[in-house]
């Protein structure tokens, strides 16, 4: 039988093996583990504890939700001695040999296992003195054969593939797969089933939280309801200090802003993005941020989109805000490292350094505008993130990387007068040549500029994204379409 993993670009971690991302031979057992992040953990609904009347009625499971990383246990008893327990990460890290809860599992879980058995769980480590902390168990693997291995746990929340000797699976059901845990888990200390707790209703889910979150027993709550096949993620709310370093603006109404784009500021004074800020309450308190915001714009070599295409106006950075977020993220959906851009200012322009590992934050909500708070690397530190999600020398400078010069493939602009005045509307389409070494770049843009100087927004602008030439040139095409009518002539 061909080997499940790979471990000839292992290092040590402890007595046992690490192996870097990829390391997963077996093409389904690959699939199965980056797809279960992607299609399942993916779609857990976000709530903040003022949210949790919209929880579903009827009956619920209500686990803690362990301050870890996703990981997956895999048994196979049909495997050669070393490759039969393996914990395995959803990029394809694997650690297998002798650590002791991959020991335990091999001791207490192996001998109950029927076919292959696949678990979904948290991978963390154990603190005598609080709960566990994601930045935690990277510690505990880091250090070579000199890791701490025996302070990390596993705890399963679900089951994808096998079973045990009573329920060789499958499984469809939750609870099926909830019982089955708990007798293949049965005596273990360092992996177990995850606690799961019977409830009816909203009520008893806040006594829960109390006891254990506000208690200090856990980072939040999962929530499962049989009735409509949805799970919660129930955490405190995160709040962050960050610099406006740009905008977007609204067409539907006159000088109010759409959206924020916000940033932290690393010790050495270089900013980063973290993400974008659109809920912000009633059109006064836009049309206020627009008037601090549209007078301190500045020019910038870097763009940024909004998820509508529109372009953010940079800004210099002046104002600092307050934003309420149901969650941090450090990896996306397959486990790879989220990754932000850096930029610095040159007198007043910004300037892309380098993307670096970073963060997304989720569902965030601009509270107030700190007015007490000034734009330096105290009062919207980088080194907040790390209350909330764990990223390895969160202050280290950026280095600038030469990447390749785009390439403009196609130009095109057209005029038209009407009313003594002179309007222009421009195509221009350009080949990154980034996205081949950098994820962050599209292969193609497509730029349209609409001008009108009668108008009181007299420029417009629609930028989209292509991943390839064929494509670029069909939105291409229905910009011209749309945008060149009567009257319009080639300049």
């Amino acid at each position: 039988m061909s080997a499940l993993y790979d471990v000839s670009q292992a290092s040590a971690v402890g007595a046992g093996l690490f192996s870097p991302a990829g390391s997963v031979r077996d093409y389904d057992l690959s699939k199965l583990v980056a797809g279960y992040k992607r299609t399942i953990a993916s779609r857990y609904r976000a709530i903040r504890p003022d949210e949790v009347d919209v929880l579903p009625r009827g009956s619920l499971l209500v686990s803690p939700k362990i301050d870890g990383e996703m990981w997956f246990l895999v048994l196979d008893a049909s495997q050669d001695e070393g490759q039969r327990v393996a914990a395995v990460a959803p990029n394809g890290k694997v650690i297998t040999g002798d650590v002791p809860f991959l020991n335990e599992a091999r001791e207490v879980v192996l001998p109950r296992v029927s076919g292959q058995l696949v678990l979904a769980g948290e991978l963390f480590a154990i603190r005598r003195d609080a709960r566990p902390r994601h930045g935690d168990l990277a510690r505990a693997l880091s250090g070579g054969a000199d890791a701490e291995v025996q302070r990390v746990g596993f705890h399963a929340f679900d089951l994808l593939t096998g079973g045990d000797t009573k329920d060789p699976g499958p499984m469809p059901e939750y609870e099926t797969r909830l019982e089955a845990m708990r007798r293949l888990f049965e005596g273990g200390k360092r992996v177990q089933a995850i606690k799961t707790v019977p409830v009816e209703g909203a009520d008893r889910v806040r006594e829960l939280y109390g006891e254990w979150v506000e208690g200090g027993k856990g980072e939040g709550l999962v929530i499962r309801s049989k009735e409509i096949g949805r799970t919660f993620k129930l955490k405190p709310v995160f709040t962050l200090d960050a610099a406006v370093i740009g905008f977007t603006e609204r067409t539907d109404e006159v000088d109010a802003v759409r959206s924020l784009l916000l940033a932290v500021m690393k010790e050495d004074g270089q900013f980063q993005i973290v993400g974008s800020c659109g809920n912000m309450g009633s059109l006064e308190l836009r049309q206020e941020l627009y008037g601090k915001l549209a007078p301190e714009t500045i020019e910038s070599s870097y763009s940024y989109a909004s998820s509508s295409g529109a372009l953010y106006r940079f800004v210099k950075p002046t104002l600092v805000v307050e934003v309420k977020v149901t969650d941090v993220q450090n990896e996306d959906s397959a486990g790879r490292p989220i990754k932000r851009m850096v930029l610095e200012l040159a007198g007043d322009r910004w300037v892309p350094v380098a993307p670096m590992v970073g963060v997304s934050i989720l569902h965030p909500v601009l509270d107030r505008v700190r007015e007490d708070k000034r734009v330096e690397s105290t009062d919207v530190r980088a080194s907040q993130l790390l209350e909330r999600v764990f990223i390895d020398d969160v202050d280290e400078k950026a280095e600038k990387v030469e990447r390749p010069v785009s390439e403009v493939v196609r130009r095109e602009v057209w005029v038209k007068s009407m009313k003594g005045s002179q309007m222009v509307r421009k195509l221009l389409v350009w080949k990154t040549n980034k996205h081949e070494t950098d994820p962050d770049y599209p292969a193609y843009v497509v730029h349209w500029t609409d001008y009108s100087p009668n108008r009181k927004d007299p420029i417009k602008r629609d930028v989209r994204l292509a991943p390839d030439e064929a494509a670029a040139t069909t939105i291409a095409e229905e910009m011209v379409a749309d945008g060149v009518k009567r009257g319009w002539e080639p300049a």
